[in-house]
């Protein structure tokens, strides 16, 4: 399994944002290679007390659109639950890009909402990868100490709101 030696070569530092799937985090858990790791949750209620005190700082008052003053230093890796984010895709592609120093790992039910999502990175010219799993589909975006100039950030960031509100509203007609 390709994911899971990818997920053991991880080192330095890891934000995890939502859920995780329970083999993903057995395998995150036991690398000793990374050194901090960070957990984002919608609730304080969403951890089990022994898995909170193996993931390190949880944090629950972050707002996702401001990860950047949060995270000034970087991190080296993101894991995310892309049912946790989906309703704060145009934030997070910004603030993702803006921390990340290598990988960005999107964890997916269903193959069409990859293809959503690497759309929007392959803007930035990052290459994407995917791993379909038996019970999951993970979503390996490669930013690799992208920069991402402001004018190029805020236009991608304006149109992915329009694409938001434009499905809201043909969603609800």
């Amino acid at each position: 399994m390709k994911l899971k030696e990818e997920l053991e070569k991880l080192e330095g530092t890891l934000l995890i944002i939502g859920s995780l799937n329970e083999e993903i985090f057995s395998t995150l858990d036991s690398n000793k290679k990374i050194k901090e790791t960070f957990y984002l949750c919608n609730s304080e209620n969403s951890l089990d007390d022994d898995i909170e005190d193996n993931v390190g700082n949880v944090a629950n008052n972050i707002n996702l659109k401001e990860l950047h003053k949060y995270f000034k230093n970087g991190v080296d890796n993101i894991y995310c639950n892309y049912d946790d984010i989906k309703n704060h895709i145009p934030a997070f592609i910004r603030e993702s890009l803006r921390v990340t120093k290598k990988n960005i790992y999107i964890y997916f039910k269903y193959k069409n909402d990859y293809k959503k999502i690497a759309k929007k990175y392959k803007r930035y010219k990052l290459n994407c990868n995917f791993y379909s799993l038996d019970d999951f589909n993970v979503g390996v975006i490669e930013a690799n100490d992208i920069i991402v100039h402001l004018p190029k950030e805020t236009y991608y960031y304006f149109v992915d709101n329009i694409e938001k509100i434009y499905n809201y509203i043909s969603d609800n007609i």
